[in-house]
């Protein structure tokens, strides 16, 4: 047959397809703010935000006379301020992109890419402040700059850090600690056989609250594998990769909140008005609550980079 109409005669009208979706970069749950104490009520306008922490009465191991009154003791508090700083970043579209695109996800796709991008800031300044904070202690070594390949987390070292935060009297979540460590770190810890065994989530005795990204329990501690650890590249001896282990128990690190995380969106102002924001705004801070109930442990991994 001849004079068919093909796709080489009508090449103008022959364009490239396209998927009408968007996809997202691959993502992880924000980690570390889901275990701080946070101040949000009763607060008054001002740059920083106070916190009280009670002081423990004394022990009175003595008998008391059958006869003669007790001798009152007064409560105590001491007071611990937090100053917020501002955190915030803004996305601009004109009005021909929101008009021209083909993407009919366009105005939903940026509120997530904004949100997300909120979590994981203030997540990253939450843990900037944790690693800033408590005990550290090097696995196999006195310092960072000495952990060598085979310094890796083993089960022993848990039940150790069990025993220096329980010796503490630091209070846990629940019934167990928390401990935050990379995934690289996670298997060298899961690899091990012999005394003690992992439990998966799905298989608690008392199924309670699930964090993000939690993995199982072992040694007295829940486990949150995340790659949002700090990790050092070249931090150990000759060219050994660090992870930081994250050690919690109750009231670890202070949140305080004086204009809560949120959206921000504004109507184009412009003289045509075709530039229309979407962004965020914090004006939050993050610091050491107790000092006991935050633990650092630095280690190297069988598959990191040695």
């Amino acid at each position: 047959m001849a004079n068919e109409t093909t796709t080489t005669s009508v090449t103008n009208q022959v364009q490239t397809g396209y998927d009408l979706a968007a996809d997202f970069a691959l993502r992880t749950f924000p980690i570390f703010d889901q275990f701080t104490t946070t101040k949000t009520a009763d607060t008054n306008p001002g740059d920083s935000i106070t916190f009280h922490r009670w002081t423990e009465l004394a022990e009175t191991a003595s008998a008391i006379n059958e006869v003669t009154d007790v001798t009152p003791v007064a409560l105590a508090s001491s007071t611990f301020t937090v100053t917020p700083l501002e955190y915030g970043s803004v996305t601009v579209t004109t009005a021909k992109a929101r008009h021209d695109t083909m993407l009919p996800s366009f105005s939903a796709d940026q509120v997530n890419l904004v949100a997300y991008s909120m979590a994981l800031s203030l997540d990253s300044v939450c843990r900037a402040a944790m690693d800033a904070s408590g005990e550290e202690r090097w696995i196999g070594q006195s310092s960072e700059a000495a952990i060598t390949a085979t310094d890796i987390l083993t089960a022993d070292e848990v039940r150790k850090e069990h025993a220096y935060i329980t010796n503490d009297n630091v209070m846990p979540f629940g019934s167990d600690y928390i401990w935050v460590m990379d995934p690289y770190v996670a298997y060298d810890l899961k690899s091990e056989t012999g005394d003690g065994a992992w439990i998966a989530p799905a298989q608690y005795v008392n199924t309670d609250k699930v964090y993000n990204n939690e993995v199982g329990k072992f040694g007295g501690f829940k486990f949150i594998e995340s790659d949002r650890v700090t990790m050092t590249a070249d931090g150990g001896a000759s060219t050994v990769d660090t992870y930081h282990n994250y050690i919690f128990g109750a009231d670890n690190t202070a949140k305080a909140v004086s204009i809560a995380p949120a959206l921000v969106q504004r109507p184009p102002i412009d003289y045509l008005q075709r530039l229309e924001s979407l962004g965020w705004y914090a004006y939050v801070g993050y610091d050491t609550f107790r000092s006991e109930a935050s633990r650092l442990v630095l280690c190297a991994s069988s598959i990191g980079a040695n």
